[in-house]
């Protein structure tokens, strides 16, 4: 069983980006992670994420997460490899297929089906591993790679997060990342109630269950948190229940959303754990505060 860790993930839209670095760290979350958007407003990941690291002395920092489809995965193991060595080992590399359609059609991209992002994906996973072990040239289905320049290979690389909801891109996180993100099936490219209802308690139960029997190494589970909610708060109960499928008396149980005190919702991570084995718990800026006691008391047991 894993220690509890805590994410804060921001896209830097809402403030100074460096203070707020400093403040997550402050408070005692593990990791600021940052997501890769186009069509959505966003710092540029690495270079924000750098800069954190920069202004800190102990916080992690990490991608949650690049979209494979956004650049070749030699740049992305050269990018990851320096920042692993330059942050003294506190980057976590965090990628997945690419899910949202609108990052590749704003910028006249095409927007693969789901097959072919996730095959694209696996192929980019066994590239970026080899360019660390040190490996200079790739010619295979998706990718090419010629006379790779010296400085990628490394002997202490970034541990991996792949984060994902579908059950091929599962298994490819079990073979791969070192951190699984259990996340919903986005598939179709959108938010919505259909992706939602792919992370109900029995569903994200049996994800991290069919994980952690085919990993080939030790891994931890991580999960993102879309909701907080008073355990008073009928109306915004209610809503989420609908959003799900379930009944309000079981949002309580809904892996992605917390509810009640901080005792309260502390307890529910620590049975969570027990149940799934997710002990790497992100969560939005917006909830930094909320969330801040629960950090200072489960952050490492």
């Amino acid at each position: 069983m894993h220690p509890f860790q805590f994410g804060l993930t921001s896209t830097g839209a809402d403030g100074p980006w460096l203070p707020l670095a400093r403040r997550v760290e402050d408070l005692g979350f593990s990791t600021l992670q940052v997501p890769q958007h186009f069509s959505l407003a966003s710092v540029p990941p690495l270079v924000a994420l750098a800069m954190a690291a920069g202004a800190t002395t102990g916080l992690r920092v990490g991608t949650l997460v690049l979209d494979n489809e956004a650049a070749h995965p030699a740049v992305v193991a050269r990018d990851g490899a320096w920042l692993a060595r330059e942050t003294g080992g506190r980057f976590e590399l965090g990628i997945g297929a690419g899910w949202l359609a609108a990052d590749h059609t704003m910028l006249g991209g095409t927007w693969r089906a789901a097959p072919e992002r996730v095959d694209r994906l696996a192929e980019s996973l066994e590239l970026i591993r080899a360019c660390w072990a040190g490996s200079t040239h790739h010619d295979g289905e998706h990718y090419v790679l010629t006379d790779l320049p010296e400085g990628t290979a490394t002997d202490a690389p970034p541990p991996v997060l792949i984060g994902g909801g579908g059950a091929r891109v599962l298994a490819l996180a079990a073979r791969h990342a070192d951190i699984v993100g259990i996340a919903p099936d986005m598939r179709t490219g959108r938010i919505g109630r259909a992706a939602a209802r792919t992370t109900t308690r029995e569903l994200v139960a049996e994800k991290a269950s069919r994980v952690r029997a085919a990993a080939e190494r030790p891994v931890e589970l991580q999960v993102t948190i879309t909701a907080v909610i008073d355990a008073d708060d009928t109306a915004r109960l209610e809503r989420t229940a609908a959003t799900f499928g379930v009944p309000p008396e079981e949002v309580h149980a809904l892996p992605s959303v917390l509810v009640g005190s901080t005792a309260e919702i502390a307890d529910t991570l620590r049975a969570r754990r027990e149940e799934t084995g997710i002990s790497y718990v992100s969560v939005p800026e917006p909830m930094l505060e909320r969330i801040a006691p629960v950090v200072a008391e489960l952050a490492g047991t």
